[in-house]
C-alpha cells in the first residue's frame, strides 16, 4: 500500500460518516464499485469448504484472483449467510483460539472409569444381575459424553480489517475439522498479501475506502452496527 505521509483527510468530513446512520451520502465514485465488490469477480483461484459434520456447519470459501473471497456459511442444509470480501482491506495478521471442554473430557474418563469397574465387579462377584446394567450404564454415558466433547471443542480463527480491526472473517473447525482450517489459512493469508500489492492509492485514500467497506459488510449483516462504529472511531483515531 503507498502511504503518503503529506495526504490528509478532513477529520470533520469523518466523523459525518461515523455518525450518520445512513450510508446514501457515501459516493462511492467509479473505482470503488469493483473495489468493495459491487461487482462480482471471475477468476476463481480456490474453491474450498469447510465442514463441520458434529455441529452441521458448513463454510464454502471461494477465492479471486482478483483480491477477493466469496464466503457462504450453512447450517445444515440451509444457507445463512452470502457475501463478498475485498481481501484488499484485511490485515494478513489473524488470531487463533481453541476451546476445549475439559469438563466434559473429565466426565467421560469418569463413566469409562464406572463401566470398568462394574464390569469387572460383573465378572468377578455373583451381583451380575446389579453390575451388568451399572456397567451398561456406564459406557451409554462414557459415548454421551465424548459425542459433547466433539460437538463443544473447536478452533477458531479471524481475520480483521487493516486500520479498522473489525473482524469480518471467522474459520471455525470443530474437532473434525481442525485440520482443514489450519490448512485453509496460510492460503488465505497469501490472498490477503497479493490483494494489499494493489494498494496504489494514498494511504488517506485507502482508509476512506476502508470505511467504506465497513458500512457495506454492515448491510450484509458481517458488522453490527457497534462493531462499524468502532472500526470507525478507529480509523478516525489516525487522524487526532
Amino acid at each position: 500500500m503507498a502511504m503518503d505521509s503529506s495526504a490528509t483527510l478532513s477529520a470533520e468530513y469523518l466523523h459525518k460518516i461515523a455518525t450518520d446512520e445512513t450510508t446514501e451520502h457515501i459516493s462511492l465514485g467509479d473505482d470503488f464499485g469493483m473495489l468493495a465488490g459491487a461487482t462480482e469477480p471471475e477468476q476463481i483461484s480456490e474453491r474450498t469448504e469447510i465442514k463441520n459434520r458434529t455441529c452441521g456447519r458448513r463454510t464454502e470459501l471461494i477465492i479471486y484472483d482478483e483480491g477477493f473471497l466469496r464466503v457462504r456459511e450453512y447450517q445444515r442444509k440451509k444457507k445463512v449467510r452470502d457475501y463478498l470480501l475485498s481481501l484488499r482491506f484485511l490485515a494478513p495478521e489473524f488470531d487463533t483460539s481453541r476451546y476445549i471442554p475439559v469438563r466434559v473430557l473429565h466426565v467421560a474418563a469418569g463413566f469409562v472409569g464406572f463401566g470398568v469397574l462394574c464390569a469387572l465387579i460383573s465378572w468377578l462377584s455373583p451381583w451380575n444381575a446389579i453390575f451388568t446394567p451399572a456397567a451398561v450404564f456406564g459406557a451409554t454415558g462414557a459415548i454421551i459424553a465424548a459425542m459433547l466433547f466433539l460437538y463443544l471443542a473447536h478452533e477458531k480463527t479471524t481475520f480483521a480489517t487493516s486500520a479498522g480491526h473489525a473482524t469480518v472473517l471467522t474459520l471455525l473447525g470443530t474437532a473434525d475439522a481442525f485440520k482443514r482450517c489450519r490448512q485453509l489459512t496460510p492460503k488465505i493469508v497469501a490472498a490477503i498479501e497479493s490483494a494489499q500489492q494493489k494498494n496504489t492509492q494514498q494511504f488517506s485514500d485507502y482508509l476512506r475506502h476502508e470505511m467504506r467497506e465497513h458500512y457495506r459488510l454492515r448491510e450484509f449483516g458481517v458488522l453490527t452496527r457497534d462493531d462499524c462504529g468502532d472500526a470507525t472511531r478507529r480509523i478516525l483515531s489516525r487522524f487526532g
